[in-house]
């Protein structure tokens, strides 16, 4: 058995002409060949036709080359070349004149039965077996635009550079078109033309393809190659011309259709790109303007295909407003389309604008990632290198701070500032209890805090007056403007205004000791922030260096004013930072498939509020790098000099006057014009998160904008705003009952540690005294105690009764200036006694320095505060110094890892009263302890830790154990007799990447538009191979999803298109070792169904395809893939049952692409 081609099929008129041709072509290769024939005379010793003549019998010899330059010829030894091979014998029996396929180098055609040396002549492929038997003669259909040829592969190439450059070349090989006619008709069957039928005993005509009329009449003979329109009179049918004019999906034009609805000529050629498309008007097709008006004057400013962007207000160098959002606008065919980038401005709009002919500005939009992380991350860099990094990219703004001494420093900061979630969850739990993640610090908190720093002003003074001589500008209103300016452009944090203009100044504070402080933002620069909602013509964000992608599907998007609300596909694009909608070439490439699962995110890059885990490095690295910059002047201690001067004076007025009187007067003016000494003002900057302004009144806001209200823009209008049916099409921002009544203070009981108790409890206040004795608190010891509010409020504490809500500079905790039930803090009690000797104190000042009085005011939502300062009043216990000191902290803490090849490490220690202390790799004595560490010893000068003490430890790839003791200043000089152990380990190996997937140079092969990829990196080395791990490429960056700790398995789940990627990994561990790799891959689509590469009878019908398919066939003329029968097989070779009637075969491979269908004919 075996399978043929139903003749009928090709038995038509057209081919009984082709098979003439063919005929005639076949007749003339006998010419052909007797001409190469008698070219070739005298090869394989044929003379003339007569046979092969014996060379041993003649005394001829085979010449390689004879002296006539011929190849291969018997002739006499005098004949040849002796440059050549001259061998006795015939010549086929020679290695040079073997016989066999010559592929020539140039055209790509097969020569068979050719000389070796005749190929190599020719610089020719010479291949083994006369017949040409060899992958590159196997002859395929080569379509050169729309004329076909029977041919080789290489020929094919060959003919498309010579003869047909100018037309599209392409070579296609299918066992089962195995013939000139068959490749024909797959060049010509997309040709249009008139397709005449009989159904029903009536004559009828369709104007189609040829591969459509085939299908539809089972013959070519019914089709017009002509390209006849079904109205030609010669074709005899009932249709009429030029009937009615109607559009044609997916082309632009207007076109003529005959009375039977057939597609006739172009009736009026509209112009996609000047702006006109097909479309209806009073059931007429015309060219209809597509242009967009979007200024409602009635004329159209916007071009079909055009975006461009909009914002809630000022944009860029730090200035966006909290709640703002980026938005795309779209000019769809008439319509302007619009949605927002993703929220918290963790996306940005960056725009692209050319100037046409005529001077007029086309835009090109789109929405991309906010790369504000990397701008955190530069500041890792030092000097030049953090600038270079930091002005090169377009997201990013390079700032200098300089108070006009050693407050000087560089700091690179995201020019567009990244939201924050506006509220704070509760943290007392349902029994009343504190939440346990209460001290920790929330991503806002953590961010905006890198812009809290002290400012130390150095003066010199003496009996005139003080003189400023380091950073001199500190207590002045320049640097509260500069560190706001700072701490705004770190994301929500500050003082500054949302997208209502409406601006607070609760987001910092400033505290003063020992002197003098800036103000306070003036009134005119609070209304300037103001000022930054006012939307500013003109304005754009940079695209940088981003790739303008093509978005899929724009006509999914909803139409300004009337589906605002209802933009979830819209939405789900945008995040996917897909780019812009580009060109009006996107329109040409747009498809009506109406599927909203395309919308898919381009990777898992956060779209939510930030989370401070992820980024923990990124700001600690600006933190850090503030710091190492800020060395605050070192005034070297002066020999007093006062009393030098004072003899000299009196010596001089002894000598002019004689007179005792007068040189003591003149000996104390001189002591007096000499006395000097150096005072110290510190000037601390707190930075925190922005706070909402009070209240519920501009919740409504958010309800009247052309995008939908999100939580965020929502929160950002007042304390009392709240989104009510989050996550649904029925949004709202409400506001939240206000509850006008003041803030009443209790006691929070439970967070009150241990030894301790509250007293003398009343509606205005509290005491704090010793659970058992009732007495004061011990020195040097540290208390936690809280409050409660109700309603909830923000809370703040200082000692100054008189102060405003405002004017304290002090937060009640860690999370005092967010509105909560509760508010719980720390405090640590010094030892009064330490302050006598340093100033000289009396008893009763010691004991009224031990008495602490503090004050405390909250605010609600309503804005409402306490008139009434709520009291808390505690003392210290009073006595001499009889403890030794004790260490409470030290940073970086012990057991702490340290970079690989790091010979010495900073460290800051913590003693809980004023003490001098020392170190040693060996365990021993006070006094014999060689190294001393840098402590402050002023009782005034204290942290919440106690007093700090720094040093740098070396020796650190030797030795891992340190030993610390310290001595305190007190009379008794209590020392400590135990030594605190500190340990630091060294790496012993470079962090380093030793896998990443998607292997470099590999190619992911996908069946739909987005490919899910999972970037993955294995870490090993540095500290346990464990380490934080972000990436970047093509235009976006984060970090990898931790669950709280480090990883050596690094993975991110990222949802691309196709194209081509570049993606650099960067791997940081807790000892600060780094690795970076990169990995370049490509996603391809496939979007082509299998081919049936041979189909064949083995025990059935088989077929083999060209990959793992599922294959299906069915008898039925009307196929359909899910009701045909399923073939048995591996994958590529597929079993059926076997019949003698006409199979309809199609396969469909593991992305459901489809081949075509197959038409089968077995016979016996």
């Amino acid at each position: 058995m075996n399978i043929k081609i139903n003749t009928k099929e090709i038995m038509n008129k057209r081919a009984i002409i082709s098979y003439l041709e063919i005929f005639l072509l076949v007749g003339s290769l006998f010419a052909v060949s007797y001409i190469f024939y008698e070219i070739t005379d005298g090869i394989y010793g044929v003379s003339n036709g007569v046979g092969i003549v014996d060379a041993q019998a003649s005394g001829n010899v085979c010449c390689e080359e004879t002296i006539n330059g011929q190849s291969c010829q018997m002739s006499s030894a005098d004949q040849c070349n002796r440059n050549f091979a001259v061998v006795p014998g015939r010549c086929e029996d020679t290695s040079f004149c073997t016989v066999g396929c010559c592929i020539s180098s140039n055209t790509g055609l097969c020569s068979q039965a050719s000389s070796k040396r005749d190929c190599e002549k020719i610089n020719g492929t010479f291949a083994q077996g006369a017949s040409c038997n060899v992958a590159a003669c196997k002859k395929g259909c080569c379509v050169l635009g729309n004329q076909a040829k029977w041919t080789t592969e290489q020929n094919c190439k060959f003919e498309g550079n010579s003869e047909h450059n100018e037309v599209k070349t392409e070579w296609r090989y299918d066992e089962s078109s195995d013939s000139e006619l068959k490749c024909l008709f797959s060049v010509e069957k997309d040709k249009e033309g008139a397709c005449i039928f009989t159904s029903s005993a009536e004559k009828k005509c369709v104007y189609t393809t040829l591969q459509e009329c085939v299908s539809r009449t089972g013959s070519e003979v019914n089709f017009n190659r002509d390209g006849k329109f079904c109205s030609d009179p010669a074709l005899n049918t009932t249709c009429k011309a030029k009937d009615h004019t109607a559009c044609i999906d997916g082309k632009e034009d207007v076109y003529w259709f005959d009375s039977c609805g057939n597609k006739e000529s172009l009736k009026q050629d509209c112009n996609l790109f000047g702006g006109t498309y097909c479309g209806t008007k009073n059931n007429e097709a015309i060219c209809k303007n597509i242009d967009c008006d979007t200024n409602g004057d009635g004329s159209a400013d916007r071009k079909n295909g055009e975006s461009w962007c909009s914002y809630d207000g000022t944009i860029g160098n730090g200035k966006d407003v909290v709640g703002s959002r980026h938005i795309k606008h779209v000019c769809y065919f008439g319509s302007e389309r619009l949605g927002p980038c993703a929220d918290f401005r963790n996306e940005i709009c960056v725009q692209e604008d050319s100037t046409l002919e005529g001077g007029k500005t086309f835009s090109q939009a789109a929405c991309r990632v906010n790369q504000w992380r990397s701008c955190m991350n530069y500041n890792r860099e030092k000097d030049d290198a953090l600038k270079n990094k930091c002005t090169k990219n377009p997201d990013c703004r390079f700032k200098n701070i300089n108070m006009g001494g050693s407050f000087n420093f560089n700091v690179c900061l995201p020019s567009y500032p990244p939201g924050f979630d506006i509220a704070v969850e509760n943290m007392i739990s349902e029994n009343g209890e504190l939440n346990q993640n209460y001290y920790q610090a929330s991503s806002s908190d953590g961010i905006c805090s890198s812009a809290t720093q002290r400012c130390t002003e150095i003066w010199k003074c003496g009996i005139f007056g003080c003189v400023c001589i380091d950073n001199c500008q500190c207590h002045t209103a320049s640097f509260t403007t500069e560190m706001n300016d700072f701490c705004t452009s770190l994301g929500d944090c500050g003082a500054k205004a949302n997208y209502a203009g409406v601006t607070t100044d609760e987001g910092y504070t400033i505290a003063v000791k020992g002197g003098k402080g800036p103000p306070r933002l003036s009134v005119a620069q609070l209304n300037a922030f103001a000022a930054l909602a006012q939307k500013k013509a003109g304005q754009k964000a940079a695209p940088g260096t981003m790739t303008f992608f093509q978005t899929l599907q724009p006509e999914l998007l909803p139409e300004v004013g009337s589906e605002k609300t209802n933009i979830s596909a819209f939405e789900k694009e945008l995040q996917a930072a897909s780019g812009a909608y580009g060109s009006p070439l996107l329109l040409k490439l747009l498809t009506s498939k109406n599927d909203s699962g395309v919308f898919e995110n381009l990777a898992s890059i956060s779209t939510g509020n930030i989370g401070l885990a992820g980024y923990s490095g990124a700001v600690a690295s600006i933190g850090a790098a503030v710091s190492a910059q800020i060395q605050p002047g070192e005034q070297k201690e002066k020999k007093d000099m006062s009393m030098i001067f004072s003899m000299v004076a009196g010596l001089i007025a002894y000598v002019i006057t004689q007179s005792i009187i007068i040189t003591m007067i003149a000996s104390l003016i001189g002591f007096l014009f000499a006395l000097s000494w150096i005072k110290k003002v510190d000037i601390d900057f707190t930075c925190m998160p922005w706070q909402a302004p009070d209240g519920g009144d501009a919740c409504n806001r958010c309800n009247q904008l052309d995008v939908p209200c999100t939580e965020y823009r929502c929160e950002s209008l007042g304390s009392l705003c709240q989104l009510a049916n989050a996550g649904t099409s029925h949004a709202i921002c409400v506001s939240k009952p206000a509850n006008e009544t003041l803030p009443r203070i209790t006691p929070f009981e439970s967070v009150l540690s241990t030894g301790y108790a509250y007293t003398d409890v009343t509606d205005k206040g509290f005491a704090i005294v010793n659970a058992t004795s009732k007495e004061c608190i011990e020195p040097y010891t540290t208390v936690e105690f809280g409050i409660k509010v109700d309603p909830f409020a923000r809370c703040r504490i200082g000692n100054n009764s008189r102060a405003d809500f405002s004017e304290m500079s002090e937060l009640f905790g860690v999370k005092g200036n967010y509105i909560l039930p509760a508010h719980v803090t720390k405090l640590f009690f010094p030892n009064p006694e330490a302050f006598k000797n340093v100033y000289n104190l009396s008893a009763a000042q010691i004991e009224a320095l031990g008495q602490w009085d503090l004050y405390v005011k909250c605010k609600t939502a309503s804005g409402k505060i306490n008139p009434d300062p709520y009291h808390i009043h505690t003392c210290i216990k009073p006595g001499p110094d009889l403890t030794p000191p004790r260490v409470t902290l030290v940073q970086p803490l012990s057991g702490t890892n340290i970079a690989f090849g790091t010979e010495t490490k900073e460290i800051t220690l913590y003693v809980n009263e004023p003490s001098q202390c020392k170190w040693s790799t060996r365990d021993e004595t006070f006094d014999l302890m060689p190294q001393n560490l840098t402590c402050e010893i002023d009782p005034a000068v204290f942290t919440q830790y106690g007093w700090k003490c720094l040093t740098t430890l070396s020796g650190l790839q030797n030795t891992t154990k340190f030993f610390i003791k310290c001595q305190d200043t007190s009379e008794n000089k209590n020392t400590m007799s135990e030594s605190f152990l500190y340990s630091i380990f060294s790496s012993k190996s470079m962090l380093a990447i030793q896998e990443l997937l998607p292997k470099d140079s590999s190619t992911i092969t996908t069946g739909v538009e987005r490919a899910s990829v999972k970037l993955k990196a294995k870490t090993i080395g540095g500290v346990n191979g464990a380490a934080f791990c972000a990436w970047v490429g093509n235009g976006f960056s984060d970090s990898f999803r931790y669950n709280g700790n480090s990883s050596t398995i690094h993975e991110y789940n990222l949802n691309l298109p196709q194209g081509g990627y570049s993606i650099n990994v960067s791997c940081e561990d807790i000892a600060g070792n780094r690795a970076e790799n990169i990995t370049r891959f490509t996603i391809a689509v496939d979007v082509f169904g299998p081919k049936i590469s041979r189909a064949y009878y083995d025990s059935g019908l088989t077929i083999k395809t060209s990959e793992k398919a599922e294959c299906r066939y069915s008898f039925n003329r009307q196929f359909i893939f899910e009701n045909a029968t399923k073939m048995s097989g591996d994958g590529f070779e597929h079993l059926g049952g076997w019949a003698l009637q006409t199979y309809y075969v199609q396969c469909k491979d593991q992305y459901n692409n489809k081949g075509n269908i197959m038409q089968l004919r077995p016979v016996n």
